[in-house]
């Protein structure tokens, strides 16, 4: 791990390099942005409707509300019409109340000024759950810390630290047998710490705390997919406790449109992610989304250094 954590240095201050002083690319004309995440199970959501323009008229403008718009979500044959926000242009809300159902065909139109942007796509059966497991060494092990807010120049400061590398495995549900066979459905798996302090692009990023593929690629066993990532927690020395934090596990399950947004929205090469909306831009996506949060603190590496938790389970 000492000699892996060393390597991933050099690695991470090339991939830091080249991602910075990169400038965005002019917007010529107005364009209509649409937002909107439908998730299986919950009642309809809000759509944001905006507009682009022009740089040159300042970072204020590049997101106006895009007000007095129409939106019409349909759900398996239902047409659901939204309405504006009182106070809060651009914001449209569903008229009526219903829950997002399970393998439905969806659409959504939505009409501001002379345009019309459109979004279509089937709703993924709700993910969710089962376990999560987490393996905490008993130890901190040795590692490079890089400051990662300084990657516009050659000067990066390094400093030699300790981190507890925790690995996690997750697992959820699997689909029904009969739809092994679809490669259209992807699953994003993701560890989130609530630990800002705790942060570095650089062992974050060669740790592997999210990872988004099809999900008849991930090992199954016993009717449940499985996920493994790591993150870490820096700490002052060889012999620090390991931090009591938050960590968060989280699944959402979603079409090749929203793998092709998660998979593009960190992309350095790409002003924005890959839209799916026709005439205009942003993105409209049907997930499914489940997650669970529990304490990790320091009675884990001394006493038992894997532990499980369920939904059920209490915090």
């Amino acid at each position: 791990m000492r000699v892996f954590l060393k390597i991933i240095l050099a690695a991470g201050l090339l991939l830091g390099l080249v991602r910075c002083d990169w400038g965005p690319t002019p917007v010529d004309e107005q364009s209509l942005v649409v937002e909107a995440f439908l998730d299986t199970g919950a009642p309809p959501p809000p759509v944001i409707l905006r507009r682009t323009a022009p740089l040159q008229q300042g970072e204020a403008h590049l997101q106006d509300a895009a007000s007095g718009g129409q939106v019409v979500v349909t759900l398996g044959g239902t047409e659901i019409p939204y309405e504006e926000a009182g106070g809060q242009p651009g914001r449209y809300q569903p008229t009526r109340d219903t829950v997002v159902p399970p393998q439905v065909a969806w659409s959504l139109r939505a009409e501001w000024n002379g345009e019309t942007a459109r979004a279509s796509g089937r709703t993924p059966m709700a993910i969710s759950i089962d376990e999560v497991c987490i393996d905490v060494p008993a130890q901190p092990a040795e590692a490079i810390q890089v400051d990662s807010l300084r990657r516009d120049s050659l000067d990066i400061p390094a400093d030699q630290g300790y981190i507890y590398p925790i690995d996690v495995a997750v697992r959820w549900h699997a689909r029904p047998v009969p739809q092994e066979i679809d490669s259209s459905t992807w699953v994003r798996a993701q560890l989130r710490p609530d630990a800002s302090a705790f942060s570095s692009e650089v062992v974050e990023f060669f740790l592997e705390p999210a990872e988004i593929q099809q999900e008849l690629r991930y090992p199954q066993a016993d009717g449940a997919r499985q996920w493994k990532g790591v993150y870490a927690v820096p700490v002052d020395s060889s012999t620090a406790p390991l931090p009591r934090h938050l960590l968060t596990t989280s699944v959402t399950r979603g079409d090749t449109a929203f793998a092709s947004f998660a998979q593009t929205r960190t992309d350095p090469d790409r002003r924005e992610p890959i839209s799916n909306v026709e005439g205009g831009l942003g993105v409209a996506l049907a997930v499914s989304v489940d997650s669970l949060s529990r304490s990790v603190a320091d009675t884990l590496a001394r006493d038992d250094r894997r532990r499980c938790w369920e939904p059920d389970q209490a915090p």
